[in-house]
């Protein structure tokens, strides 16, 4: 791994992830984590993980972002001592919550993802592993569409501001850029060794529009979703045509 992206969810995860496969490197976000590494994650999560753990799971790719690994940004370094750190952060701590509020929110409320996560048992199971990964890493919120939700600004605020602290405190001072995506490409490709792209910095998931993003142009692991909404509709579509079916040779049997 050659760089640790420490920015919590909603700093600008998924632009990172689009600017740094830009510049050519392999990246893994909460999606890839769950598609390749569940098992290794929900491991890592239930009981803890080691550093040879983290070196066999990322030994062929170069940078992770978001949840989970954002809250694991300092074991993932000791595994990989050389490698830089990216902590994206937003203008101020109520900007960061105003958005994290919203994104949330859209998913709980979300009747799309609640039918989603109802008939495609990948999308259910996603939807864990996010809950999951989001409780440790703000104790609470989760973004479950059966569940009405609540959130704890103080407390989803306070993780924020103790995680970042934390970066600033330990992480070494020459391996680490605090860095907004606002600023666009050159200081990160000045931190990183690149040349600056010709094209213009990436903004993704803007004011939490990732759901629909990612269904306009999925990845593999939206594309199995998609599969199985499309076989569960069918099954159900074939099951209600069979009990019309008998209903109607039910009747005939009584004329």
């Amino acid at each position: 791994m050659k760089i640790v992206v420490a920015g919590m969810p909603k700093t600008g995860t998924k632009s990172i992830k689009a600017a740094l496969t830009m510049l050519g490197y392999t990246v893994y976000d909460a999606e890839e984590n769950f598609d390749n590494l569940h098992e290794d994650w929900t491991k890592i999560m239930t009981v803890g993980g080691s550093p040879e753990d983290f070196r066999r799971m990322y030994k062929d790719v170069d940078a992770t972002c978001d949840v989970p690994a954002c809250y694991y940004w300092e074991d993932m370094h000791k595994a990989f001592p050389d490698a830089k750190i990216l902590l994206m952060v937003r203008e101020s701590e109520d900007e960061w919550w105003v958005s994290m509020d919203r994104q949330l929110r859209m998913l709980a409320n979300c009747g799309l993802y609640s039918r989603m996560s109802t008939l495609s048992p990948h999308c259910a199971r996603l939807q864990r592993f996010l809950n999951t990964a989001i409780r440790i890493a703000f104790g609470s919120a989760p973004i479950s569409p059966w569940q009405t939700y609540r959130p704890n600004e103080q407390s989803m605020k306070i993780a924020y501001r103790n995680h970042n602290a934390r970066v600033l405190q330990v992480a070494p001072k020459d391996k680490l850029l605090v860095y907004k995506c606002s600023e666009g490409w050159e200081p990160l490709c000045s931190f990183l060794g690149c040349q600056v792209p010709e094209e213009s910095f990436p903004h993704k998931n803007q004011r939490g529009s990732i759901l629909k993003e990612e269904l306009s142009n999925p990845n593999p692991g939206y594309r199995k979703i998609q599969r199985e909404i499309t076989v569960s509709l069918c099954a159900v579509m074939c099951g209600v045509g069979y009990i019309a079916y008998r209903l109607v040779q039910a009747s005939f049997m009584f004329v």
